[in-house]
């Protein structure tokens, strides 16, 4: 079996998975619900207001006044099932795709990915 079908066999796998299953499922309930993606999309444009704000360096007062409408904004999301469902499954989803590129790039290179929380001081990927 060459390199492209095992790839395909791959990307099958990834596609039928409970966690790509369960992020469709709750992708599809956000996109009915126009209020959910109202919520979303209000906290996303925050958090680039935030970042905006970070990088001309802001008064601490300005990031302070941010930092709240994004807490609440996080409140209402976690509130809200379909929000915090559809991120849940998206943070599920993202990383089974990360754990799966993790084992491609150590079955080539021989060399370990970020351990997260278990993290080496030698990791160049998050420190």
């Amino acid at each position: 079996m060459d390199i492209l079908e095992k790839a395909k066999e791959l990307g099958t796998m990834i596609g039928t998975s409970k966690q790509m299953s369960a992020f469709k499922k709750w992708e599809a309930d956000l996109e009915r619900d126009h209020k959910a993606r109202a919520i979303l999309r209000e906290y996303q444009t925050l958090q680039t207001e935030m970042m905006r704000a970070a990088h001309e360096d802001a008064e601490k007062e300005t990031l302070d006044r941010i930092k709240e409408k994004l807490s609440v904004k996080f409140d209402e999301i976690n509130k809200c099932d379909i929000t915090r469902n559809y991120l849940e499954s998206k943070d599920k989803l993202d990383s089974l795709i990360k754990k799966v590129n993790d084992v491609l790039v150590y079955s080539i290179t021989g060399e370990e990915q970020c351990l997260g929380e278990r993290c080496s001081s030698s990791c160049g990927g998050c420190r």
